[in-house]
C-alpha cells in the first residue's frame, strides 16, 4: 500500500473559540475528528488560530490578544476533555497571526506534518457573505497540501 494510499495518522482539527455560532461549528468538527481518530488510531492536533490586526493601538491590540487567546485555550482545554473521555492522542496550540487564518492553517499542517485536516463551518452562511467576509474553510480547502473535511 502506497503513502497515499493509507489512513491519515495526524489529523489537525482548526476551532475557533470566541463567536458562539463559531464555536459550535467548531465543536462540531472536533467531536467528529476525535471520533474518527478514535477509530483509525490517528493523533489529533487542535488549533485555534487567533487574527490580530498589527494596525490597532498596543494596548488595545493586548487586551484584544489576551481575551482572544483565554478564549482559545478554553475551547481547546474542552476537546482536551472529550480526547481523553474516548482515549484519543491529543494536543493543542493557540498562536497568532496578523495574516490570513487560512494560510496559518497550511503553514501549520507543513510544518507539523499533518495527514488530514477537519474544520467546521456554518450551515447557514450565504454565498453572498462567503464572497463578501471570506471563508476559512474555503480558504483552508484551496491551500492545504492534504485533504481536508468540512464537517457541518
Amino acid at each position: 500500500m502506497s503513502q497515499s494510499d493509507s489512513l491519515p495518522k495526524k489529523f489537525l482539527v482548526a476551532v475557533e473559540g470566541s463567536e458562539p455560532s463559531l464555536k459550535e461549528s467548531s465543536m462540531k468538527a472536533a467531536r467528529y475528528a476525535l471520533k474518527l481518530a478514535g477509530l483509525t488510531g490517528a493523533e489529533v492536533v487542535g488549533v485555534c488560530v487567533v487574527q490580530i490586526p498589527e494596525y490597532i493601538e498596543e494596548n488595545t491590540r493586548a487586551s484584544l490578544r489576551e481575551e482572544l487567546l483565554a478564549k482559545s485555550r478554553k475551547t481547546l482545554a474542552e476537546i482536551q476533555e472529550i480526547a481523553s473521555a474516548a482515549g484519543v492522542r491529543f494536543s493543542s496550540e493557540a498562536i497568532e497571526t496578523n495574516g490570513s487564518i487560512p494560510s496559518a492553517i497550511s503553514g501549520l499542517v507543513e510544518r507539523m506534518g499533518i495527514d488530514l485536516v477537519v474544520l467546521g463551518t456554518r450551515a447557514n452562511t450565504s454565498s453572498l457573505s462567503k464572497m463578501m467576509l471570506g471563508s476559512v474553510a474555503a480558504g483552508v480547502v484551496g491551500n492545504a497540501s492534504c485533504p481536508v473535511l468540512v464537517v457541518r
